[in-house]
Formats: structure tokens, sequence, C-alpha cells
């Protein structure tokens, strides 16, 4: 069973490229370690096309049969059971996590699945820099880790630093439409406007934070309650928004209390 972690994108600026390999985002974002677990196989069956089985249920994922076509296993009458540790939509990346496992499950070479899988999040704008940031925590092996961007697209440079402090991430909200977003002239300006001028060094959790909130709030992309939840955070602790979600990814030296207070919002993981 192959394993590909979820990603928060606490910054991003957004590279359209009419190479959809090339087009991509840049930023800064966390890799967790809850992702997607994936185990593939071929049913005895006359059923050609590839079926995606989440929770017992099919489900339509064409982001995952698009990066399994891709990769060269097209209509192979495969069964792709995926488990998620954590909700689609909410912020996680778990689209394009989805699809790496199960690319991974199929083929060895990781450099392989990740075009492949990268390509299909793009088509499908459900994300343009998830796959890139998760395959770097794969290479070197470190969850939860934070991830630098540093260029766009399949091949762009990335750079890990592993995390020693506890996080905590509460699942709040209905979650948003990525592709809306991402797909919108005006919201790409001020996105890539809002990240323009975020300071990136060597980074650490709470100064991650701190800057992923630093580009909510230039870029606007907090709603009332998304910002009320922000401001009801205590003294003392950090917190932004798992982008383009609803979710709070929050840290302080006072983990007991803050996780209380986020508890009122969502159902809150502790790392």
């Amino acid at each position: 069973m192959s394993f590909a972690p979820g990603h928060i994108s606490l910054t991003f600026a957004i590279w359209p490229d009419s190479d959809l390999l090339a087009m991509g985002s840049t930023g800064v974002g966390i890799i967790l370690p809850q992702g997607v677990h994936c185990a593939v196989v071929r049913e005895q069956s006359e059923i050609k096309h590839n079926v995606v089985i989440r929770e017992g249920t099919s489900v339509e994922d064409p982001v995952t049969l698009r990066a399994l076509e891709l990769l060269g296993f097209a209509n192979k009458g495969l069964t792709v059971y995926l488990r998620h540790d954590l909700p689609l939509g909410s912020g996680f990346g778990i689209s394009g996590a989805s699809a790496l496992a199960a690319c991974m499950e199929l083929e060895k070479n990781l450099d392989l699945c990740v075009k492949a899988a990268h390509q299909a999040e793009v088509e499908f704008r459900t994300g343009l820099g998830d796959v890139i940031a998760i395959a770097e925590s794969i290479h070197t092996n470190i969850f939860p880790s934070i991830v630098i961007r540093q260029t766009p697209g399949y091949g762009g440079e990335t750079q890990s630093f592993p995390i020693g402090e506890k996080f905590a991430v509460c699942i709040s909200g209905v979650g948003r439409d990525t592709s809306e977003i991402i797909t919108d002239e005006k919201w790409i300006e001020i996105i890539n406007s809002a990240a323009l001028d975020i300071p990136i060094s060597k980074p650490n959790i709470r100064s991650s934070i701190k800057i992923g909130r630093l580009f909510t709030e230039k870029s606007g992309l907090v709603n009332d309650n998304i910002s009320h939840i922000l401001d009801e955070m205590p003294i003392g602790s950090v917190s932004s928004v798992a982008h383009l979600g609803t979710s709070i990814v929050a840290t302080s030296e006072d983990m007991t209390t803050l996780v209380e207070k986020l508890s009122e919002f969502g159902k809150v993981r502790l790392y």
C-alpha cells in the first residue's frame, strides 16, 4: 500500500503556462504526517475502465483516473482503493495526494508518478503545487515538514525543513472551490501581488504560519467565518488558513489552551 501525505499551502503565487507541466505555483506549505493510503488491484472482470473506491463507495475522481492514464494505465480494469486521513476540499491537497498515491502503487519511478499527478491536477484545476511539495517530502522522508516551492511546475526547485514544534489543524467549514479561484484573472492578480513581498527564509512552524496569515490578509482569501475564528485564537498563538480551504492551522506555546479553543470550531488534529 502506498502513502502520500497531505499538504497545507500557506502562501502561493500562480504561474500560468501553456505547458501544463510548467504551470504551477511557488510558495510555502506544511506537509502533514497524514494523507492518503492507496491500494490498486486488477479485478477479475470484463470491465475495462478503471474505478476509484473511497470509503467503500465508487466515486468520481477524474484527477486520479487522468494521472493513471498519463502514466499508461488507462482502461486496465483497475480498482483503486483510497483511504483518506483528511477530508477533500478543506485545504489539505488531498486530490493531488490521491493521484500521486495511486500512481506510486503502479510505478516505482517516483519522478514519472509526480509528472503524471501534477499534470492531472493542473488539467482539472484542483491544485497547482501540492504534488510538487508532497514529492519533496517523499524524497526526503520527512513528515511533518515545511516545504518551500522556489520555482513553479514539474521539475521545479523545492526546499524542505523538518518541524520540531507541535501544531494543530482545525477542520472547519465546508471547503472552497479551488478551480474557481485559480482560473479567475482578477484573483490571480490579487494573489500574486500579495505574494510578492512575503519574506521567506529558513522557516520554523511559527514563522511559516505568521507569513501565511500575512499573505491571507493581503490577498483577501478569507471570509467572515474564517476571520472570526482567527480573531478568537488565544493570545500568544499564531494561526492562518489552509489554502484554498477553510481549515485553520495554528501553533502556540500553550497547545492545551489552543486546542480547546479550536475545538469550538471543528474537529482538531494535533501534530
